[in-house]
């Protein structure tokens, strides 16, 4: 089971976040996700839940559905401690193939390593899983002028 989105995408503002005001450092996070949980919980591991190409609507990014490779993850301790999606349009992967098909590897290690990616924006939105909400960030990013989403909803609070 994975969470589902519970409000709109918003423009990350401070005032935005509510209850989950301690939080806002991993909303902020630059950096390698799966370094900063390594440090927090231990060993991270990474289970694939689904890659595949799709039509997919991503409102950030286009206002109509474009093709691409929708990836759905879990990065796991103990237990799941993050659910992680990602969308790369053929464009995106027309630059960088490796988006075509992550797998089980992990996106930080393209991600900020790449000379040609930068961070567009950042939006916040809750989620809920098992009756309980969770904070979640989106980040645009840009390969080239061509965007590409990263979500991702932290299944704990700090």
């Amino acid at each position: 089971m994975t969470p589902l989105i519970q409000t709109n995408w918003q423009l990350f503002a401070k005032e935005e976040l509510g209850n989950f005001n301690h939080m806002e450092s991993w909303i902020l996070e630059d950096t390698s996700l799966i370094g900063r949980l390594t440090e927090k919980h231990g060993s991270i591991r990474l289970e694939l839940i689904s890659e595949k190409i799709c039509l997919h609507c991503d409102q950030q990014i286009s206002s109509q559905e474009i093709s691409g490779n929708l990836r759905k993850i879990f990065l796991k301790a103990n237990s799941n401690i993050v659910y992680a999606e990602s969308f790369f349009s053929e464009g995106v992967i027309n630059q960088f193939k490796k988006f075509g098909a992550l797998g089980n590897e992990a996106l930080g290690k393209y991600l900020f390593s790449h000379k040609n990616i930068d961070k567009v924006e950042t939006y916040v939105a809750l989620y809920q899983l098992k009756n309980k909400e969770y904070i979640a960030r989106k980040c645009i990013y840009s390969l080239n002028e061509e965007l590409f989403s990263v979500i991702e909803v932290f299944l704990f609070d700090e």
